[in-house]
């Protein structure tokens, strides 16, 4: 008899089933079973949705008047979110054969490997220049595709990869897995890239290069849209899997032909760092041959204990490395050289160049990051100079091109006053970037204020950058804190406002007051500190006061928490202006301590003062729903086994963790017996 779990989970693969067969049917033409088949599974899901109403959704097939599809059916004012369970991480960059020698020597290092030991098993790939995708199959059925995004929350497209044919809509093979949660790249071929600017018509803008267009497609609204446009999807990475174990990336790519993916265009097992430097030659040489667009290669160390064993940094694995192809390059004439003044008061150089295409991307901008970057280039304004796309991406001046100088040529001197608030420009000791330190610059008002409202910090729904110009020209709005004091007749007299938009702006700062202590420490834009950091540092430091008085030492002691970000945090916190402007937003009424809510910390825990690692696959919990379990319990979850570890967590395939806590004599549980002691309420 199955289980309430089973049956919920059969209703959700039905769905996601039926509907793929609705796309092939009303959107392809292209159906894939019998008309009775397609009644049977419709059949079964009634039946099942009988028995539990309330998992029914308003899109549920059952819930359509006989199989219609209407444009309706896409209307959305923006795609939706979508929660990583793990997140897509991006990884780290070598820009030249050597760097990733120096990448190799950390994984030896990192490895413990002796002097005379060989270099551990590496696998190459090629590096696609498209769009990282996540499709997530339960049983076998896709259930959900969604973007990167910012590595934690993507976009929700599952609409337009359920129309790409290259991605099964169901696994093919015997006993699918619970979940696997497959990544990779959605690509457009050259050729196909091609025919499609051919097709677009006089009123319709041409795509920049491939990986434009699919990024274009893969996010339309409405996926009949995606339907005629030709993406594929290469298969690279695994996120959330349950009941199988694709840690092996040789693993990987053997199943993936099983399940109906095309099997991946180029893999290679190597031993040796010069064997991966002979590989690099040979597809650099080819790149231009191939029928889609490649940026480089992908090299990861194989084996799930060595991946564990080396672990994560906030944004990449220590374990992969990405090795880019030189940059295309182009000349342009360097029109004049402005300054820019960021939230932290940075005064960033910015190069306007005369407008140029570089590998199908025109570019009229390129950051010079520091006064010492122009004296080392020795730029001059008009001169006519190179530039690339670093990593194919970021545009950037390598140099200028003396020979062409005419001598009306300028030179550049950086100010020494800062260009919005005429303040003195300051450079700290030991950096080569100048500051403005007046808190009161308008441009760091703006950009700290930009930072303070965006979508993934405190989310002020209507403070839009016009709005914010606004407030920071009149003196409305001075520093954040300063936001909750506006009143709506202030905003009903501004440029564009009105009372009812006024009255919005007013609920819409009450509804910050209840958004988390993590949200509202990445809202005060500490350098160093983005999402993942503040997420870390709440889990440890559980209130404002308690982060305040912590020392550089202390905050080291977090995980994934360096000597940098220690020393900026700590910095941030002794000025006297950041602490009177917490006073400010303690009194405006926002969360300045960890939620008590299910991952919140119990300082009288049965797991209170314990640092717990966990491992391997548990039965009923996924890794971030037992790390929310033991932070309850008033434990610290942390990556990985050293001698300050008190418990392994571990599951099924526990790996070199497991091994390591056995060696270090640590004690070791599993989830039925980490349950039975946070129930008794005693620690172990």
């Amino acid at each position: 008899m199955s289980s309430e779990k089973d049956d919920l989970r059969r209703i959700r693969a039905l769905s996601a089933q039926l509907h793929q067969h609705n796309f092939r049917y009303y959107i392809l033409d292209d159906p894939q079973i019998s008309d009775a088949e397609y009644d049977r599974l419709l059949r079964e899901l009634q039946t099942l949705e009988e028995g539990y109403p309330e998992a029914v959704s308003a899109d549920s097939p059952t819930q359509k008047v006989g199989a219609s599809w209407s444009p309706e059916d896409f209307v959305a004012e923006r795609l939706p979110p979508v929660e990583h369970a793990v997140p897509m991480l991006s990884l780290e960059n070598a820009m030249e054969p050597e760097e990733v020698r120096e990448w190799l020597s950390r994984v030896r290092k990192g490895l413990e490997l002796d002097d005379d030991a060989a270099d551990p098993p590496l696998t190459v790939e090629y590096k696609f220049d498209g769009v990282a995708v996540s499709i997530l199959y339960e049983d076998g059925v896709l259930i959900r595709a969604a973007t990167r995004g910012d590595g934690l929350i993507g976009e929700e497209v599952t609409g337009s990869v359920r129309t790409i044919r290259s991605v099964p809509a169901m696994l093919q093979g015997e006993t699918p897995p619970a979940t696997v949660e497959l990544r990779g790249e959605a690509i457009l071929k050259t050729a196909d890239f091609e025919a499609l600017n051919a097709s677009r018509g006089d009123d319709e803008n041409l795509f920049a290069n491939p990986r434009n267009a699919a990024a274009g497609t893969l996010r339309q609204l409405d996926p009949r849209v995606a339907a005629q446009r030709p993406l594929d999807v290469i298969i690279y990475g695994v996120g959330e899997q349950q009941g199988i174990d694709l840690s092996s990336q040789e693993d990987l790519f053997e199943m993936l032909p099983k399940w109906g993916f095309a099997a991946t265009p180029f893999f290679h097992k190597v031993t040796s760092g010069d064997q991966l430097l002979t590989i690099y030659d040979q597809v650099l040489e080819s790149r231009d041959d191939l029928p889609f667009e490649i940026d480089g290669l992908v090299i990861k160390v194989e084996g799930a204990s060595l991946r564990e064993t080396l672990g994560m940094r906030a944004r990449s694995p220590r374990w992969a490395v990405a090795l880019k192809f030189p940059p295309r390059q182009e000349t342009t004439r360097l029109l004049d050289i402005q300054v820019q003044v960021g939230r932290t008061g940075a005064l960033t150089p910015v190069a306007h160049l005369e407008a140029v295409e570089v590998g199908g991307v025109t570019v009229s901008r390129a950051s010079l990051h520091n006064p010492n970057e122009i004296e080392q280039k020795g730029l001059m304004i008009g001169d006519t100079v190179i530039i690339q796309r670093a990593g194919d991406v970021i545009p950037q001046v390598v140099k200028p091109v003396e020979s062409l100088r005419d001598g009306t040529e300028q030179p550049y001197q950086f100010p020494e006053n800062c260009p919005a608030c005429a303040e003195t420009v300051w450079c700290p000791e030991g950096e080569v970037i100048p500051h403005c330190q007046n808190l009161q610059c308008p441009d760091q008002i703006r950009g700290r204020i930009e930072h303070f409202a965006s979508r993934r910090a405190l989310d002020i729904d209507g403070l839009g950058e016009k709005l914010i110009d606004q407030l920071v020209t009149e003196g409305l709005v001075k520093t954040p804190s300063g936001l909750y004091q506006l009143e709506v007749d202030q905003l009903a007299a501004l440029e564009r406002m009105a009372q009812k938009s006024a009255e919005n702006l007013i609920a819409a700062l009450e509804q910050t007051k209840q958004r988390s202590f993590t949200r509202l420490l990445h809202a005060l834009g500490i350098r160093h500190v983005g999402e993942r950091v503040a997420e870390l540092i709440v889990e440890s430091q559980r209130d404002i006061d308690t982060l305040m008085a912590a020392s550089p030492e202390t905050l080291e002691q977090i995980d994934e928490v360096g000597p940098a970000i220690a020393a900026s945090v700590a910095d941030f916190f002794s000025r006297a202006s950041v602490r009177q402007e917490i006073e400010s937003l303690r009194d405006a009424g926002l969360k300045m301590k960890a939620d008590g809510s299910a991952a919140s910390h119990d300082t009288d825990g049965p797991l209170s003062g314990l640092t717990v690692v966990i491992t391997g696959t548990l039965p009923s919990l996924s890794r971030d729903e037992a790390k929310a379990l033991v932070i309850a319990a008033g434990g610290k979850v942390t990556g990985s086994v050293t001698n300050s570890t008190d418990l392994l967590l571990a599951g099924e395939k526990a790996g070199s963790k497991l091994e390591k806590a056995q060696k270090l004599d640590i004690e070791v549980v599993d989830e039925a017996q980490l349950r039975q002691r946070i129930d008794a309420g005693e620690a172990p």
